[in-house]
């Protein structure tokens, strides 16, 4: 099990004075988190791959396809390949977000984009019986939010394509394959396919993480 804490991140290449981290890169699968400050900005950039936009704090300015749109905390956002994108803080508080990089969609998707807040999501059913709610779906990824009550666990599982963690809010125990830790808000877990895995919530407050399987499963988790 690799476990990695957002403070303990290395920084972006060629990312300058943004305060921004690398938190997962390989061929598939990036992870970014970057943080603006009040009259922060990112100038317009584009990327060869579609990403995903998660809003972990703050309200900001998503510049795309020419379109200024205001996206505030628990909001996400894919945006396709080639279109070209900007950030900018003109509030008062830091902005914290969630970059999720999708590097074999690399084929146009357009330039229209939805926003969509995960607590507005529908429930989705799950053998667990807790709240998950979906985030992104497409076949390259499959991306959900776990909400786990005090007491709350899941049923240990086998999932047939690797999984990565974002703890979003509260402290857990995560189990992959013979390993257990505690782990807090803001740390990444990888959890490699065909292994073993849970989550507990053995706090008094609420766990939520956010759940990346890459790329979307086409077979069904194997409960244990």
């Amino acid at each position: 099990m690799e476990v990695l804490y957002i403070g303990k991140a290395p920084g972006v290449p060629g990312a300058g004075p943004l305060d921004a981290v690398m938190l997962r890169d390989d061929e598939r699968f990036g992870l970014v988190h970057f943080r603006l400050p009040p009259g922060g900005d990112i100038r317009e950039h584009t990327m060869p791959f579609e990403v995903v936009f998660l809003v972990l704090e703050g309200e900001g300015i998503l510049t795309a396809g020419g379109q200024d749109i205001t996206i505030g905390r628990n909001s996400i956002i894919p945006c396709p390949t080639g279109v070209s994108r900007a950030w900018r803080n003109e509030g008062s508080e830091d902005i914290g977000v969630l970059v999720i990089k999708l590097k074999h969609s690399t084929e146009s998707g357009g330039d229209e984009m939805e926003i969509r807040r995960i607590c507005d999501q529908p429930a989705a059913e799950n053998p667990h019986g807790i709240d998950v709610r979906r985030a992104y779906e497409s076949q390259y990824a499959l991306s959900s939010v776990v909400t786990l009550q005090p007491g709350e666990q899941l049923i240990r599982h086998i999932t047939p394509v690797d999984v990565f963690f974002y703890v979003l809010e509260g402290t857990g125990v995560v189990e992959v394959g013979d390993e257990k830790q505690s782990v807090s808000k803001d740390t990444v877990i990888d959890s490699p396919k065909d292994i073993p895995h849970c989550w507990y919530n053995e706090s008094n407050g609420i766990l939520r993480v956010l759940v990346v399987k890459v790329p979307k499963p086409t077979t069904g988790t194997r409960l244990l």
